[in-house]
């Protein structure tokens, strides 16, 4: 599969350079943000990076901590938040008028894949406030299989205890696991099966990185 050029423009990309880079320097000094797993970072060509949810946080947060330049989707009320809603704009989040896997969702992200973007999205499809993990839809199964995308498994945590984390208690944790790759299958009833195969994959890796982040704090 021959990668296409960058689908940002030069401003675009230098615009989230600078505000990666000040957004990665207060998770580093303020909440001591720990990244791991980077070896299972894709750099070139269509990827998803599929995350637990618990807090509006988590797409910067996420997105600041990878060197990869992502897509993904918020709410559209999020972007008339004065500084935030600027701040999400220029890391190329795109609103939408509901968050989770309607069908427009799954066509805007569908149609950034086939450009070989990297999207990010959030399988549970709701932020979980319990900090439990909720249950993996089907849509990120049906995203990888259609456009033939390797999903990385994130797990993120600290990010819904702010206070917490700036007073030194606890920090922000954004952990990377084993790629999930999708199955080329063409029949209609194989590719239902293998929607749910691959959720269920990334959901367990999240899972798996949930007891090994919980186990170190």
């Amino acid at each position: 599969m021959t990668s296409q050029p960058s689908p940002y423009s030069f401003w675009s990309r230098v615009l989230y350079r600078i505000i990666w880079s000040i957004i990665r320097f207060f998770l580093v000094v303020a909440f001591r943000t720990k990244v791991s797993g980077r070896e299972n970072e894709r750099m070139h060509g269509r990827v998803i990076y599929a995350s637990n949810h618990i807090s509006a946080l988590d797409p910067p947060v996420v997105g600041a901590s990878l060197k990869r330049q992502l897509m993904y989707l918020a709410k559209q009320e999020l972007f008339a938040i004065p500084v935030f809603g600027r701040i999400i704009r220029a890391l190329h989040a795109r609103p939408v008028n509901r968050t989770g896997y309607t069908r427009g969702a799954l066509e805007v992200m569908k149609a950034a894949l086939e450009k070989d973007e990297g999207v990010l999205v959030f399988p549970e499809g709701t932020r979980q406030k319990d900090g439990k993990l909720g249950e993996g839809k089907v849509g990120v199964g049906m995203l990888a299989v259609w456009t033939g995308a390797p999903v990385v498994p994130v797990y993120v945590s600290g990010t819904a205890n702010v206070w917490k984390a700036l007073s030194g208690r606890c920090r922000f944790r954004v952990a990377l696991g084993r790629v999930v790759e999708p199955p080329d299958v063409s029949d209609p009833q194989e590719r239902k099966r293998a929607y749910q195969t691959v959720t269920d994959a990334v959901m367990a890796e999240i899972a798996r990185l949930k007891a090994e982040v919980d186990e170190k704090q």
